[in-house]
């Protein structure tokens, strides 16, 4: 069990199937105190990925450990406290989404960041629960506006995006509120990239891991293609596909496309040697 589940499940076995989680409360009576500074005032202002910038780099590069862990440490903190992510597989999602309101399909800053990708062709990522209502009062984070759908909207939505191999990932705004859910790839994603490239855990693994079965598998390499996080490869000796199991997020995505359903998820819990490993 994640600490995560441990702190905030209550009760529920996974605590993204709390709906407590989704149920931040619409608005706060405040007298005479500015706009709440982090997550809750600002969705896009908050979270761990925003520190990691050049002076990290920097002190890597350099070899200034301390510094590194330093900063690593920082981040953590912010992220855990603010805004995290976890990945979650396709089953979950329709879990969740049956459990969430609203749901608003909305453009992923990420992307307009990293690719430039005009509002129309940018609505990859959902908001959720009650600080939809309020999303007018920050343009910016959602610029292109808000398109609110039933959950039936959703799951088709979502669907499509998995078909394109993205990532389905819950995010707090506020932890322990979940208010986003995104759908990533590498490198377009600030949290995939963050924790892939500088081991900056921003995005916890999820509760599953993905196995081979190298008697099923039959070398096609499709599933290798679909991974988003460097745990793939395919070995031209046996010419089967191989996971590794450290660096596997169980999203899923590969077992989408194995014909001969040599993949299965494997509860990370089951496992010893990671069921720590987040």
């Amino acid at each position: 069990m994640c600490v995560w589940c441990e702190r905030y499940g209550e009760g529920h076995e996974r605590w993204y199937l709390n709906p407590a989680n989704y149920a931040r409360r619409l608005y706060k009576v405040r007298k005479d105190e500015p706009e709440a500074a982090g997550a809750e005032g600002n969705p896009q202002a908050a979270g761990g990925m925003a520190s990691m910038g050049r002076a990290f780099l920097e002190a890597r590069e350099r070899g200034d450990l301390e510094t590194v862990e330093r900063m690593r440490k920082q981040a953590h903190d912010i992220a855990w406290g603010i805004h995290f992510g976890q990945v979650i597989t396709q089953e979950e999602l329709e879990q969740i989404l049956d459990i969430i309101y609203p749901i608003g399909l909305m453009t992923c800053a990420c992307r307009r960041s990293m690719r430039g990708l005009p509002d129309e062709e940018n609505f990859t990522c959902m908001g959720m629960g009650p600080g939809m209502y309020k999303w007018e009062r920050w343009p910016d984070t959602y610029r292109g506006g808000v398109h609110f759908l039933t959950p039936d909207e959703a799951k088709q939505v979502l669907n499509t995006l998995r078909s394109r191999g993205l990532v389905h990932t819950l995010f707090t705004f506020g932890t322990p509120y979940l208010a986003g859910l995104c759908n990533c790839d590498y490198p377009d994603c600030a949290a995939i990239r963050t924790a892939v490239d500088v081991d900056v855990k921003v995005l916890w693994k999820g509760h599953y891991i993905a196995e081979v079965d190298p008697d099923l598998c039959n070398g096609c390499g499709l599933c290798v293609r679909r991974c988003q996080f460097k745990a793939l490869s395919f070995s031209p000796s046996t010419l089967k596909a191989n996971i590794d199991p450290l660096q596997c997020y169980g999203c899923s995505l590969c077992r989408d496309v194995c014909k001969p359903d040599a993949i299965r998820l494997v509860d990370r819990a089951t496992l010893p040697a990671l069921a720590e490993i987040w």
